[in-house]
């Protein structure tokens, strides 16, 4: 099982798919995303707060996509914060940590980060 010092499957359930449908395989995120994870939440300095991890294709956000997205694929988590000093912080700090994209919704209150493998080296980012 896939696992750092704060993050782990087993104990965060938010890391697997949770859209139970009948088929869903529960996937989690990859062990790349999730070090990743880790060392942003090691400079970020206080526990973090997954609102989705892993997707599998019957999850309803990804049901209606034409190619599986960054979550589907084990590459993203979305990550709730309080406020926008967080929210920039968060977004700064998976920046550094060679995050590929990064986009916020201030109306949910998280933001998505993911690792997917490109040669892009420019970080788009968007809102929800």
């Amino acid at each position: 099982m896939i696992s750092t010092k704060n993050f782990n499957p087993k104990t965060d359930p938010k890391l697997l798919c949770t859209c139970g449908h009948a088929k869903c395989d529960q996937r989690s995120v990859n062990q790349f995303t999730l070090d990743m994870l880790q060392a942003v939440r090691n400079d970020y300095g206080k526990a973090m707060i997954i609102t989705s991890g892993g997707r599998c294709e019957n999850h309803p956000n990804e049901v209606t996509k034409t190619r599986a997205g960054d979550h589907q694929r084990q590459y993203a988590v979305d990550v709730f914060y309080d406020n926008e000093l967080d929210r920039n912080k968060l977004m700064t700090l998976a920046g550094r940590h060679g995050a590929t994209r990064v986009a916020g919704s201030e109306r949910l209150k998280f933001v998505h980060l993911a690792w997917t493998p490109t040669s892009d080296k420019s970080v788009p980012t968007w809102s929800y």
